[in-house]
């Protein structure tokens, strides 16, 4: 887990290398530094996630919130990011976090809504992906990646806490004696 924790950082060291990740938490491109990236809370506390880095991206951000981009000043001058951020904040909470989501459905501004759990399966575009599935009512990630021409195994339902502890026990070369010792002595 913590080697594939550190590759999810591969990104990270390269912009740190070049020079481009030296700042403190929020202060960097792509954990909440820039106007561009990052969350936005609604008018009623909702939230959301704004990823525009690309010229073309932010163009449909600025669209989508209304704003001239000839007013919009260079996306990468750091010394506007404050009060442009400002700007975006304030304009996302003059709407509810659905309605920005229809005003940016469609489009390309690389804008979503912030869901909660129970609202991600039901998302038009977590289903129109398969992105969750249901096991026995539980709803859960489909495994991934999802190939068209060699189907993933469906996850089974979640098992009881200790239901595969003797096979974990067998797999750990504990003998069928040893096994019964513990289930005896309350231990399993």
């Amino acid at each position: 887990m913590v080697d594939g924790a550190a590759t999810l950082g591969a990104m990270v060291f390269g912009l740190r290398a070049a020079g481009q990740w030296a700042g403190g938490r929020g202060e960097n491109l792509l954990d909440g530094g820039t106007p561009f990236y990052g969350v936005y809370e609604t008018a009623d506390g909702g939230h959301m996630a704004v990823g525009a880095l690309e010229p073309q991206f932010y163009a449909a951000l600025l669209e989508g919130l209304g704003f001239p981009a000839e007013d919009a000043g260079d996306q990468w001058s750091t010394s506007l990011w404050q009060a442009t951020r400002e700007r975006f904040a304030a304009r996302f909470r003059s709407r509810t976090r659905d309605e920005w989501a229809e005003v940016f459905a469609g489009t390309d501004a690389c804008v979503a809504p912030v869901l909660a759990m129970g609202e991600v399966a039901d998302h038009p575009h977590m289903a129109a992906r398969g992105t969750i599935v249901e096991v026995d009512g539980i709803p859960q990630p489909a495994p991934a990646p999802r190939f068209s021409r060699t189907p993933s195994e469906r996850p089974g339902p979640p098992t009881p806490p200790g239901s595969a502890t003797r096979e974990v026990l067998e797999w750990a070369g504990f003998t069928e004696v040893e096994r019964t010792r513990l289930a005896e002595a309350d231990v399993i």
